[in-house]
């Protein structure tokens, strides 16, 4: 039995029963905040008592709000982690460094950048660090055509203990914004036996070899399974590190979706554990893959 249901199984289910009954309360003080700025607009004919009602349930929401999101992570997000990983590092207001992103070399990176959520931890050996990412471009020009969001999803970047290959660069065909123009890199564009993997992916590279070498139908899978959960994905193997990119544009993964409603604890569990597993199998298939239990 692992150390995840050993948990559930013993003081688990005690401590995480505890946190949804607490998470539900904040959740109940959430809707009941925002039924004064709804009261406050009833008094709007009398202004000041409108208003002042309405600030009111603002700030009595935004501090319900906050309460909540924070026990969510604690409970929901923080020991699942706790259970699954090693030397975990968990910094929901923390994120990876502008330059750590820019230098995979995956998407444009605007003129906004902003991060959090960010996690730090080792699996099978295997040091890796997870983020939230959002990268804009703001025209702030007299004649600016607004906004455009280049990036809004998770960056993961892994550290395995040897070289895997020289360099992959990895598309799916849904991704925009890529950091390198298909026309300067067209060249290098490698062509796999699967013909419906070549229809989902770009995949560059100046040393085929170790596209063949690394690209294995287990690895081929997984590829499009995370092309079908996320709106589009990007993957960057160089050396010994490799790191992937899920546009998720509006969903955070480790964030509570909001809601007044009653908590499903069991669907806020295994919507976590679900992340934490891709995690895990994706560490799991490069390790076989180098030990050449991949085929």
């Amino acid at each position: 039995m692992d150390r995840t249901n050993m948990n559930l199984n013993n003081t688990g289910n005690l401590v995480h029963n505890e946190a949804a009954l607490r998470l539900q309360e904040k959740r109940n003080e959430v809707a009941k905040a925002m039924r004064w700025p709804i009261i406050g607009a009833f008094f709007l004919i009398i202004p000041p008592i409108g208003l002042g009602l309405i600030f009111i349930g603002y700030f009595k929401l935004v501090k319900a709000q906050r309460g909540m999101e924070e026990l969510y992570k604690d409970a929901f997000v923080k020991e699942p982690l706790l259970n699954n990983f090693e030397n975990v590092i968990y910094e929901p207001e923390g994120g990876l460094p502008y330059q750590t992103v820019k230098n995979a070399s995956l998407f444009k990176m605007g003129n906004r950048y902003s991060s959090e959520d960010y996690i730090r931890a080792v699996y099978a050996g295997v040091d890796f660090e997870v983020a939230q990412i959002k990268v804009m471009y703001v025209d702030n020009s007299d004649d600016g055509h607004g906004s455009e969001t280049y990036f809004d999803g998770r960056i993961m970047t892994f550290d395995f203990p040897d070289k895997l290959v020289s360099s992959i660069l990895v598309y799916s065909h849904k991704f925009k914004h890529r950091a390198v123009k298909q026309k300067d890199i067209k060249n290098d564009r490698v062509e796999l036996e699967a013909t419906q993997f070549n229809k989902d992916f770009d995949v560059y590279s100046q040393v085929p070899h170790d596209v063949f070498y690394l690209f294995t139908p287990h690895l081929m899978e997984r590829l499009q399974s995370l092309a079908g959960k996320y709106e589009s994905i990007a993957m960057n193997v160089v050396g010994n590190r490799v790191i992937l990119a899920f546009n998720e544009p509006g969903n955070n993964a480790f964030d509570q979706k909001i809601s007044i409603g009653k908590l499903d604890y069991d669907a806020e569990i295994n919507k976590v554990q679900s992340d934490i597993d891709d995690i895990k199998n994706f560490i799991t298939l490069f390790l076989n893959i180098k030990n050449g239990r991949e085929y």
